[in-house]
């Protein structure tokens, strides 16, 4: 039984384990296992500081530069405005001394600008090469070809072996070869309009010189070929009526009147030389009356008429053209005359008798 004025037994203290020490517990635990966990919270630390260095650089740096940079902007605009706006004050007769002196603020030096250094000057054949090269380029929008032609061989005295110099005077060839065609082919037109074949002939195959495969150049000389051949042909049986007596040539002038009526298109030159072949053909095709006169003794013969025996007066409708006519009689020498009919008017009989005795 104890006192009442007897203290109570102080315990001690529970143990614990200090860093670096091991209780009872850890001490069961083998020296590679704490070896792996220390490995672990090296890394662990390691990935930490990681992360929040690029959380300062990423995030924290980038905002404490905005933050800086308008805080100079503000500062050296207060000091300008406080300058410019600041206004000297009347002197005061007993000024009393400020026992903090007034902050100062030193205006803070303008930014310096870099200047870009000196480029290298071009030479004059550069500068020359370069302007020639342009005049070159705006005669070739402007179709002035022999301009440009003139500007690339100045460029390429300068540089022979410029590409650039080599396509322009392509360019400048191709489009004057261009135009000479073009011309060309509304000159032929022209030509053709006026009905004027073998110089339109002639100007295509001008064309057909430059580009031998133009398939305009070579369709118009075809067709103006034909029509001068055929205008010629009109022409020669016009200028010649007295050959179309001979049944072959008018046969001819008759086919070449035919293809002209069938010719498209016609042209005035080709309709004034329908109607006069006409013409002509139709007078040498109408019979004209013939008077021919005998003695009732002569055999008398027409060639390409025939035999017309005896007879002291006969009448015939010849076509226009030179007749021979012959007479024969027994005992007599025979006669050979020509007879002239022409077209529109009978010619003067004819008399046709054997009188010379053999």
């Amino acid at each position: 039984m104890s006192h009442g004025n007897e203290k109570p037994k102080l315990q001690p203290p529970p143990r614990v384990p200090s860093l670096g020490t091991s209780d009872e517990g850890s001490a069961s635990r083998s020296r590679p296992e704490r070896a792996k966990l220390g490995r672990q919270l090296v890394r662990a630390a390691a990935l930490a500081v990681m992360f929040l260095a690029l959380i300062g650089v990423f995030v924290l740096l980038p905002r404490w530069q905005e933050g800086r940079d308008e805080r100079l902007a503000t500062d050296h605009g207060l000091s300008e405005n406080t300058t410019a706006a600041a206004a000297p004050l009347p002197a005061t007769p007993n000024p009393e001394p400020s026992p903090i002196p007034a902050p100062t603020r030193t205006p803070r030096p303008a930014p310096i600008e870099v200047r870009n250094t000196p480029r290298h000057q071009p030479s004059d054949d550069q500068r020359q090469f370069v302007e020639a090269m342009s005049e070159g380029l705006k005669a070739l929008e402007t179709h002035q070809w022999e301009a440009a032609l003139a500007a690339f061989t100045r460029a390429s005295r300068l540089r022979p072996d410029a590409p650039e110099v080599a396509d322009g005077v392509a360019r400048a060839h191709a489009g004057q070869r261009r135009e000479s065609i073009g011309e060309g082919l509304r000159r032929a037109h022209e030509l053709e309009r006026g009905e004027a074949w073998r110089e339109a002939e002639k100007v295509y195959n001008e064309v057909l010189a430059i580009d031998p495969e133009s398939a305009g150049a070579m369709a118009g000389r075809q067709r103006a070929e034909m029509r001068a051949t055929l205008d010629e042909k009109l022409e020669y049986h016009l200028a010649n009526p007295t050959r179309l007596e001979t049944p072959a040539v008018f046969d001819e002038a008759a086919a070449c009147l035919e293809e002209a009526l069938e010719t498209v298109p016609s042209g005035p030159r080709l309709e004034i030389q329908i109607a006069r072949l006409e013409a002509v053909l139709e007078r040498a095709s109408t019979p004209v009356s013939v008077i021919l006169e005998s003695d009732a003794m002569t055999e008398v013969m027409v060639y390409r008429v025939g035999r017309l025996g005896t007879f002291t007066r006969r009448e015939l409708a010849l076509k226009p053209g030179t007749y021979t006519v012959v007479g024969s009689r027994a005992g007599y020498r025979d006669v050979r005359l020509q007879l002239v009919v022409t077209p529109g008017s009978s010619p003067k009989p004819l008399i046709v008798r054997c009188a010379e005795r053999l």
